[in-house]
């Protein structure tokens, strides 16, 4: 996995980002459990899909700021994956400084289901699926926060149908950061994925996502893991 994993989960520095060589691995999931304390600073929860056909494809969730720091969760299914063989899992990828680190966790389904991530100013990030709590991971983010609702898929050909559906975001802060500025980006779309807008939103809150679409334009040996291939819907905090 490469430098260009990272500008997906950081996506509102793409074009001025500039970090390096970075080398994705796995976290050991006992290094990433430690414990809450307080009040989740943000809660993002949605309910996510991720079919397709193909070696790869997948649906998440995002939040990340503006200082190289960035979480996602969701469903994946990649036959490169020795950890799943195409098998849909869920999965966290994190990357903190500059450094992309993931973990998989349980056997998931493609179909509808509710996921949500939680994040605590003690730099914890909580995990869950059908309303569960499923793991603890640690994670810095220095906001203003950015919010995505994203789909991927991995090689030429392969194909990603995703739904994120009624998103909510809580932000627990004061009254001028504690909302949602203007509306979802759906302009991000690369590499032939493309991210639709399917319901409306109150200030950013239950809007409804599909993102599809078939990989192409990859080069020679290009993959999700040194490209960006993606459709992204977006959106800010509010930072008055």
């Amino acid at each position: 996995m490469a430098n260009n994993r990272i500008r997906r989960l950081v996506l509102p520095l793409i074009g001025a980002l500039a970090l390096g060589t970075a080398v994705a691995v796995p976290a050991a999931p006992a290094s990433a459990a430690v414990a809450p304390s307080g009040a989740a600073y943000v809660t993002y929860t949605a309910n996510i899909s991720a079919k397709g056909s193909g070696t790869g494809y997948s649906s998440y969730i995002n939040i990340h700021d503006a200082h190289n720091n960035a979480f996602s969760f969701g469903i994946q299914s990649d036959t490169g994956a020795t950890q799943s063989k195409g098998k849909p899992k869920y999965i966290w990828e994190r990357v903190q400084n500059g450094k992309f680190t993931y973990g998989y966790m349980s056997a998931a389904s493609n179909n509808l289901t509710p996921v949500g991530l939680r994040w605590f100013k003690n730099d914890v990030a909580a995990v869950s699926v059908n309303h569960k709590t499923l793991a603890y991971i640690s994670l810095n983010l220095d906001g203003r926060l950015f919010f995505n609702a994203e789909a991927n898929a991995r090689l030429n050909g392969d194909t990603v149908h995703s739904t994120v559906q009624n998103v909510s975001i809580k932000i627990n802060d004061v009254a001028a950061r504690s909302g949602l500025n203007g509306k979802w980006n759906t302009g991000f779309s690369f590499h032939g994925l493309k991210a639709r807008q399917t319901k409306a939103d109150s200030r950013g809150q239950g809007a409804s996502f599909a993102i599809d679409g078939t990989v192409s334009g990859l080069p020679r040996g290009g993959n999700w893991d040194t490209d960006q291939v993606s459709g992204i819907a977006m959106i800010t905090q509010k930072w008055g």
